[in-house]
């Protein structure tokens, strides 16, 4: 199952990111106030597409409108290797 948990400046994000489980996702964080930068877990994502690409540039875009930081830990390889084939592995 597909979940994220927001704690304090944490997201935990948990199972499949893809285009069939973002909305959820989405829905929880577009509530976020952005009070404080982000970092993101990814230690417990499995399956991925280019969707979390999406929802990355996206959270930073939100993050740097509110002069916080949205930072990631423990991203998978299949993560760094789609950033990589699309170039932005200097944004991700």
């Amino acid at each position: 199952m597909t979940s994220i948990e927001l704690q304090d400046n944490k997201w935990l994000l948990k199972g499949n990111i893809t285009f069939k489980e973002i909305l959820p996702i989405l829905d929880q964080v577009n509530q976020y106030d952005w009070k404080e930068s982000i970092i993101l877990d990814l230690s417990f994502v499995k399956e991925i597409d280019t969707t979390i690409i999406s929802f990355i540039l996206e959270q930073k875009r939100q993050a740097k409108k509110f002069g916080k930081q949205f930072n990631l830990e423990n991203s998978p390889e299949s993560l760094k290797s789609l950033a990589s084939l699309y170039g932005i592995e200097n944004l991700i």
